[in-house]
């Protein structure tokens, strides 16, 4: 596994490298920062941050563990949920990222993280847990590296997150997802149905794509009507409505939801035709409401079917209201489902 979860005090933790959610200046903040301090020494630990001065946000630097049961604390600087979300999420995975790098110099075999910025810097705890198993699952692929890895959760809200929300999840489930008995009753199997959905986007697309052939040549673009838009053509006039750069569609510098060339693509090809994976998530980060998400779907020739158990959480969780890339993750899972990037 690389990546263990397990609740504890952060403090009491045997690991080579404890990480600490510090404050940019050299004070002993709130939260972890304090229980880290009070637990290390605060003297010593205190003198050894004078010594490095600010911290930058989203770097990483170490001093010894002193009292702790470690070898070195490694300090990291989040920033505000309310500086906004793409920034808050870039910056918490570089910290996540740069404090497992710093930790592989120093040659540890182990690291414990705290559940980095949900205290006083307000990041969803969803949000949190997603990027914290992203960055730490892809750092330990491409650094084919065997360092255990220990996530820890000490209050009970990061334990129990969404709970409340998940009951509703599958509730709508349950009212909403025709399953495999009612598609046999009807004798059409599953590549039956696939197949059948597969004709119908092609057939979708083909007259969409004759019909804006004859728009391009005859109609100025201003005047084309919104149905006629492509799904590239929509996107990009929700995402300029709500002031978004397009870095929060693909998830910052990061590229945490999907690759940024993908975006390029539909930059410069109003037409091209993205999967379907991609357009679930931009509608989750433009926040739409379930009419709008089917709608948008439906200009890429994709829809949201009450026969696939993953379409159904989606479309539970739009209803809802979560739009959180790793919320909505995290409520797949729960339901038995596939990650988001899995869906088709």
């Amino acid at each position: 596994m690389p990546l263990s979860i397990i609740r504890n005090d952060i403090t009491k933790v045997k690991a080579d490298a404890i990480v600490n959610t510090a404050n940019p200046k050299p004070v002993i903040g709130a939260g972890t920062d304090s229980a880290v301090y009070a637990a290390a020494g605060e003297t010593k630990l205190l003198e050894a941050r004078k010594r490095i001065g600010d911290i930058m946000p989203g770097t990483a630097v170490e001093t010894s563990a002193y009292n702790l049961d470690a070898k070195f604390i490694i300090h990291t600087v989040c920033i505000p949920w309310k500086s906004g979300k793409t920034e808050a999420l870039d910056v918490l995975a570089n910290c996540y990222h740069n404090s497992l790098v710093l930790a592989e110099e120093l040659n540890c075999k182990s690291i414990a993280f705290p559940l980095i910025g949900t205290g006083a810097y307000g990041i969803p705890h969803d949000d949190a847990i997603g990027v914290a198993n992203e960055i730490i699952k892809t750092f330990l692929k491409e650094h084919d590296s065997s360092m255990k890895v220990m996530l820890v959760l000490f209050d009970q809200e990061s334990v129990k997150s969404g709970e409340a929300l998940s009951k509703k999840i599958k509730s709508y489930i349950d009212e909403n997802y025709v399953d495999n008995a009612v598609v046999n009753e009807y004798g059409l199997t599953e590549d039956d149905e696939r197949e059948i959905s597969s004709i119908k986007r092609r057939r979708e697309m083909y007259h969409r794509e004759m019909q804006m052939d004859y728009y391009r040549a005859n109609v100025p673009r201003e005047l084309i009507d919104d149905s006629s838009k492509t799904f590239a053509e929509k996107m990009f006039e929700y995402a300029d409505n709500k002031g978004l750069k397009d870095s929060a569609l693909y998830g910052g510098s990061r590229e945490l939801y999907f690759k940024r060339q993908t975006l390029s693509l539909m930059r410069s090809d109003y037409d091209y035709h993205p999967s379907k994976y991609v357009c679930i998530v931009v509608c989750l980060v433009l926040e739409l409401d379930l009419d709008s998400t089917l709608d948008l779907l439906s200009r890429a020739g994709y829809a949201l079917s009450r026969s696939r158990k993953a379409d159904v959480v989606v479309r539970a969780c739009i209803k809802n209201g979560i739009h959180d890339y790793f919320a909505v993750n995290n409520r797949l899972l729960e339901n038995g489902c596939d990650e988001l990037s899995k869906i088709k």
